[in-house]
Protein backbone atom coordinates (compact mmCIF):
# COMPACT_ATOMS: atom_id res chain seq x y z
CA UNK A 1 0.00 0.00 0.00
CA UNK A 2 2.71 2.27 0.49
CA UNK A 3 4.30 1.69 -2.85
CA UNK A 4 1.12 3.63 -4.30
CA UNK A 5 1.75 6.32 -2.37
CA UNK A 6 5.09 7.21 -3.70
CA UNK A 7 5.65 8.08 -7.24
CA UNK A 8 8.56 7.29 -9.21
CA UNK A 9 10.91 10.18 -7.89
CA UNK A 10 9.97 8.62 -4.55
CA UNK A 11 8.07 11.44 -3.44
CA UNK A 12 4.39 10.71 -1.78
CA UNK A 13 1.63 11.82 -4.40
CA UNK A 14 -1.28 13.18 -3.40
CA UNK A 15 -4.26 11.76 -1.35
CA UNK A 16 -6.49 10.16 -3.84
CA UNK A 17 -3.97 9.55 -7.02
CA UNK A 18 -2.51 6.78 -8.00
CA UNK A 19 1.18 7.09 -8.83
CA UNK A 20 0.56 5.97 -12.71
CA UNK A 21 -2.19 8.77 -13.58
CA UNK A 22 -1.10 12.07 -14.69
CA UNK A 23 -0.34 14.37 -11.76
CA UNK A 24 -0.66 17.73 -12.20
CA UNK A 25 2.19 19.95 -11.61
CA UNK A 26 2.99 21.93 -8.01
CA UNK A 27 2.03 24.86 -9.48
CA UNK A 28 -0.82 23.74 -10.42
CA UNK A 29 -1.68 21.94 -7.67
CA UNK A 30 -1.08 25.26 -5.63
CA UNK A 31 -3.04 27.58 -8.12
CA UNK A 32 -6.05 25.06 -7.80
CA UNK A 33 -5.95 24.73 -3.95
CA UNK A 34 -5.76 28.93 -3.79
CA UNK A 35 -8.99 29.25 -6.21
CA UNK A 36 -10.72 26.66 -3.71
CA UNK A 37 -9.38 28.77 -0.85
CA UNK A 38 -10.34 31.67 -2.44
CA UNK A 39 -13.75 30.45 -3.30
CA UNK A 40 -14.23 29.50 0.10
CA UNK A 41 -13.37 33.08 1.66
CA UNK A 42 -15.78 34.85 -0.23
CA UNK A 43 -19.11 32.03 0.10
CA UNK A 44 -17.60 32.76 4.34
CA UNK A 45 -17.54 36.23 3.42
CA UNK A 46 -20.89 36.57 1.66
CA UNK A 47 -22.57 35.00 4.37
CA UNK A 48 -20.57 36.78 6.82
CA UNK A 49 -22.56 39.54 5.22
CA UNK A 50 -25.78 37.91 4.72
CA UNK A 51 -25.75 37.51 8.66
CA UNK A 52 -24.13 41.25 9.07
CA UNK A 53 -27.45 42.44 6.90
CA UNK A 54 -29.54 40.12 8.48
CA UNK A 55 -28.73 40.17 12.03
CA UNK A 56 -28.00 44.17 11.54
CA UNK A 57 -31.79 44.60 13.49
CA UNK A 58 -30.64 42.22 15.17
CA UNK A 59 -27.11 44.11 16.42
CA UNK A 60 -29.18 47.48 16.81
CA UNK A 61 -31.63 45.31 18.92
CA UNK A 62 -28.67 44.07 21.07
CA UNK A 63 -27.47 47.41 21.62
CA UNK A 64 -30.88 49.36 22.76
CA UNK A 65 -30.88 46.37 24.83
CA UNK A 66 -27.49 46.70 26.25
CA UNK A 67 -28.45 50.33 26.85
CA UNK A 68 -31.62 50.10 28.08
CA UNK A 69 -29.76 47.28 30.59
CA UNK A 70 -26.99 49.85 31.35
CA UNK A 71 -29.60 52.68 31.91
CA UNK A 72 -31.42 50.57 34.68
CA UNK A 73 -28.31 49.34 36.17
CA UNK A 74 -27.72 52.97 36.20
CA UNK A 75 -30.72 53.91 37.94
CA UNK A 76 -30.70 51.26 40.20
CA UNK A 77 -27.15 52.05 41.41
CA UNK A 78 -28.25 55.97 41.24
CA UNK A 79 -31.66 54.63 43.77
CA UNK A 80 -29.11 52.43 45.73
CA UNK A 81 -26.81 55.76 45.89
CA UNK A 82 -29.84 57.82 47.15
CA UNK A 83 -30.93 55.26 49.47
CA UNK A 84 -27.69 55.19 51.03
CA UNK A 85 -27.11 58.80 51.38
CA UNK A 86 -31.40 58.82 52.98
CA UNK A 87 -30.07 56.09 55.29
CA UNK A 88 -26.86 58.04 56.32
CA UNK A 89 -28.67 61.04 56.50
CA UNK A 90 -31.14 59.51 58.67
CA UNK A 91 -28.87 57.50 60.82
CA UNK A 92 -26.63 61.26 61.27
CA UNK A 93 -30.11 62.67 62.08
CA UNK A 94 -30.57 59.98 64.80
CA UNK A 95 -27.17 59.87 66.49
CA UNK A 96 -26.87 63.84 66.28
CA UNK A 97 -30.59 63.80 68.07
CA UNK A 98 -29.38 60.88 70.52
CA UNK A 99 -26.17 63.47 71.05
CA UNK A 100 -28.66 65.92 71.48
CA UNK A 101 -30.72 64.46 74.22
CA UNK A 102 -28.13 62.85 75.69
CA UNK A 103 -26.57 66.38 76.03
CA UNK A 104 -29.89 68.14 77.28
CA UNK A 105 -29.96 64.63 80.02
CA UNK A 106 -26.68 65.97 81.42
CA UNK A 107 -27.50 69.56 81.02
CA UNK A 108 -30.56 69.25 82.71
CA UNK A 109 -28.62 66.70 85.14
CA UNK A 110 -26.00 69.41 86.18
CA UNK A 111 -28.96 72.45 86.11
CA UNK A 112 -30.68 70.12 89.14
CA UNK A 113 -26.60 69.87 90.76
CA UNK A 114 -26.52 73.38 90.41
CA UNK A 115 -30.29 74.19 92.30
CA UNK A 116 -29.57 71.61 94.54
CA UNK A 117 -25.92 73.03 95.14
CA UNK A 118 -27.41 76.52 95.22
CA UNK A 119 -30.92 75.60 97.10
CA UNK A 120 -28.29 74.09 100.12
CA UNK A 121 -26.40 76.95 100.67
CA UNK A 122 -29.63 79.01 100.42
CA UNK A 123 -30.52 76.46 103.50
CA UNK A 124 -27.15 76.85 104.64
CA UNK A 125 -27.29 80.22 104.94
CA UNK A 126 -30.79 80.57 106.71
CA UNK A 127 -29.77 77.99 109.00
CA UNK A 128 -26.54 80.05 109.90
CA UNK A 129 -28.60 83.16 109.90
CA UNK A 130 -31.32 82.07 112.01
CA UNK A 131 -28.76 80.64 114.68
CA UNK A 132 -27.17 83.87 114.15
CA UNK A 133 -30.79 85.72 115.15
CA UNK A 134 -31.00 82.73 117.86
CA UNK A 135 -27.87 83.50 119.46
CA UNK A 136 -28.40 87.34 119.07
CA UNK A 137 -32.08 87.01 120.36
CA UNK A 138 -30.16 85.31 123.54
CA UNK A 139 -27.56 87.38 123.77
CA UNK A 140 -30.25 90.15 123.80
CA UNK A 141 -32.35 88.61 126.15
CA UNK A 142 -28.97 88.30 128.65
CA UNK A 143 -28.56 91.87 128.04
CA UNK A 144 -31.58 92.97 128.73
CA UNK A 145 -31.99 90.53 131.95
CA UNK A 146 -28.43 92.03 132.97
CA UNK A 147 -29.33 95.16 132.46
CA UNK A 148 -33.06 94.41 134.29
CA UNK A 149 -30.63 92.83 137.06
CA UNK A 150 -28.25 96.40 137.18
CA UNK A 151 -30.83 98.56 137.30
CA UNK A 152 -32.55 96.51 140.32
CA UNK A 153 -29.18 96.36 142.19
CA UNK A 154 -28.94 100.44 141.52
CA UNK A 155 -32.41 101.02 142.73
CA UNK A 156 -31.59 98.77 145.73
CA UNK A 157 -28.51 100.85 146.16
CA UNK A 158 -30.29 103.82 145.77
CA UNK A 159 -32.58 102.74 148.18
CA UNK A 160 -30.30 101.69 150.68
CA UNK A 161 -28.11 104.69 149.87
CA UNK A 162 -31.34 106.90 150.73
CA UNK A 163 -32.03 105.11 153.92
CA UNK A 164 -28.58 104.96 155.24
CA UNK A 165 -28.60 108.82 154.82
CA UNK A 166 -31.56 108.97 156.47
CA UNK A 167 -30.28 107.20 158.91
CA UNK A 168 -27.65 109.27 159.15
CA UNK A 169 -29.35 112.34 158.92
CA UNK A 170 -31.40 110.86 162.14
CA UNK A 171 -28.44 110.16 164.27
CA UNK A 172 -26.91 113.40 163.10
CA UNK A 173 -30.07 115.20 163.91
CA UNK A 174 -30.24 113.37 167.22
CA UNK A 175 -26.92 114.59 168.25
CA UNK A 176 -27.43 118.16 167.48
CA UNK A 177 -30.34 118.12 169.92
CA UNK A 178 -28.39 117.00 172.85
Amino acid sequence: MTENLVNANGKRAPTGTDATSTNPSYAQNKRVRAKKRLDEIQREIDDLEKRQSSSGGDLMGMLLLLQKDSDRRLESEERRRREDRKERIEAEKRERAEREQTRREEAEAEARRRQDAAEATLQLREDTRREDAARQAALDSEREENKRRYEERLAFDREEARQRHEQMMMLLSSLQKK
